[in-house]
Parts: structure tokens; sequence; C-alpha cells
């Protein structure tokens, strides 16, 4: 990224993944879904809303696996990444492992929470490409969330009961018959989602493209790593790469790097108790001054004000 001056000079990338994660280790963490108890060959589950007294759980967290809301009855705010998308009736929002989210319900929510672990997401999407088809499991496309309307809600619902009843029953292969159903629910949500604009006319070979590097930015965003060498990795050129993910997702390589350093800033403003000079230079970072510009500039405020609205508040509070 030559438009930001970070650097891993003084720290060796590894100790700097190590100590970024170290940053946060009492973030809440569901590594197994805990609605079907202690099972360690936890596979898929899912519970009706209505029937979970900690829900809706209001205190950052994350999880490990895939997280599917289907609220039928609902009225708040759900804080995804920091970014807060309206909860309403008929909303079915999608949460992939490793994003930070919580939520309010101003009414008693109804409807239903399904857990896909990686292993189940891996049979359904084999290929990065097939997965890249449904842009509400794409986290840079910014599109969480579908509002249903009362039709196509009701038109589906059965469908999601048909899911419960295979994974409540004790039929021979039901969770194959779950799997084979929650692709086919999957499959008409995406029907009902708009791809971004910026997809239209895409090839799937580029969507897949911009989906390898989103994967490979998540992995090496510490590494300071510029545009070149990760198209390097995918066996591209620069322009190519840059081509692709402008297509696939509205912004530049570059920009997408950032977006992602971007996004770990306000993880480690929020979650942690470091001071500002600290998280910028976890994040590779050794000017101070410029950090604090470039926090401002993408988001319109200062790292401190951004602190001050989305600090955790002390254990136990909101839950």
């Amino acid at each position: 990224m030559s438009t930001t001056p970070r650097s891993t000079a003084s720290t060796d990338p590894g100790e700097a993944r190590a100590m970024v994660a170290a940053a946060v280790p009492d973030l809440p963490t569901f590594n197994t879904s805990a609605f079907g108890g202690d099972d360690a060959s936890f596979y898929f589950d899912m519970v009706r809303l209505q029937d979970r007294a900690d829900i809706p759980r209001t205190f950052a967290h994350r999880h490990d696996y895939y997280h599917l809301l289907w609220m039928t009855q609902a009225q708040g705010v759900h804080l995804l990444d920091f970014v807060p998308h309206p909860v309403q009736p008929r909303t079915v929002f999608f949460v992939s492992p490793a994003q930070i989210h919580s939520w309010t319900s101003s009414v008693p929510p109804r409807g239903f929470v399904m857990n896909i672990s990686a292993d189940l997401f891996l049979q359904m999407f084999p290929r990065a490409d097939l997965a890249a088809q449904f842009p509400f499991f794409d986290v840079a496309s910014g599109q969480p969330a579908l509002y249903l309307s009362a039709s196509q809600h009701d038109d589906l619902l059965p469908l999601v009961e048909a899911i419960e009843a295979e994974y409540l029953g004790e039929g021979d292969g039901r969770l194959d018959i779950v799997r084979s159903y929650l692709l086919i629910l999957l499959t008409r949500l995406r029907r009902l989602a708009r791809p971004p604009a910026s997809q239209e006319g895409v090839s799937a070979q580029g969507v897949n493209l911009a989906r390898r590097f989103q994967q490979r930015v998540d992995q090496h965003f510490l590494d300071c790593l510029p545009v070149t060498a990760y198209a390097s990795q995918l066996h591209v050129t620069e322009r190519q790469l840059n081509d692709a993910v402008k297509r696939a997702t509205g912004r530049t390589a570059g920009q997408v790097i950032q977006q992602r350093v971007l996004l770990e800033a306000k993880r480690l403003l929020s979650l942690t108790d470091l001071g500002i000079a600290e998280v910028a230079y976890r994040l590779g970072y050794d000017d101070l001054a410029y950090f604090c510009r470039f926090f401002k500039r993408h988001t319109q405020t200062t790292p401190g004000d951004f602190r001050k609205r989305h600090a955790r508040p002390p254990d136990g509070a909101g839950c």
C-alpha cells in the first residue's frame, strides 16, 4: 500500500499477529454452538428465538461458525463489525466466522437461529467460486441482511420449518436432508438478494479472484504487503487484480486492504484498553499522527471519539 506508510520493520509479522490476537483474549468467542449442548462433533443446530432467554445477545461476541438469524418478529439494531443495521420483522441476517456482532430488540423476538459449522459450509460450497455466488457470505460486499416482504417470508417459512423438523427428528440421514434443505434455502435467498451494482456483468472468474484476494487480505493484512505481492501470490498482474476487485467490490485492491486494517483498528479501540499509540503500532503504523489522519479520513471521527462511542461496557453490563 504505497499510500499508507505502514511498516513491520520493527515487528515480525508473526509477532504482530500474535500481539493483536492477544489484545482481545476475553472477547466472547463461540467455538461450537451453545444450542446443541457440549457435543464436540458440532455440525449444525438451530433453535427458535422465542425459546431462548439468552437471546438477543446484546454483548459483542463472535463465532467460529456461520450464523443465520431468521427474524419473523423483532425490532431493534444489529451491530455487525461496528456497522448498524435495522432489525425489523421478516429480516434475515448472515454472520460469517470471526465477525463481531451484537443485537437488540425492543419486542420479544420470534424466529430461528441456524448455526452452520465450517465443515458443513465446506460440504455445501467446496469451491470458493461457489460460495462467492452468495453475496451475503462475502464480508466485503456489505450485504449481511435481507429484508423480506410478507409474501417472501411466508413462502420460505415452510422450508425453514422443514429444516427444523429434520434436525429435531431421528430419521435416517436426517443431517443429509438438513444439508440439502439448507442449500435450497440459501439458494432461494440468493435469488432475492440483489447483487452489488459493481458486480453487474462481472464474470464468475472475476468474482472468484476478488474473493480469493479478500481471503488472503484477511490472513496477511498485518504483514503490510503491497498490492503487487498479493497479485504475485494469486498469479495475476496487479492490473488484473485491481480490475477484478474494483468490478466485484466497487473498491480498489488497496482500499480493500485499508478497510481490513481499519476494521482491526475499530476492534482494538472498542474491545481493549490499549493506548491509541499502541493500537497504531500493532497495526504497523510507526507514525501515530498518520494513523490518526488515516482513521479520521475513513470514519469521519478520531480514534479517541470512536472509542468513547463503542467501548465495551464493564463485564456483565448489557448481557
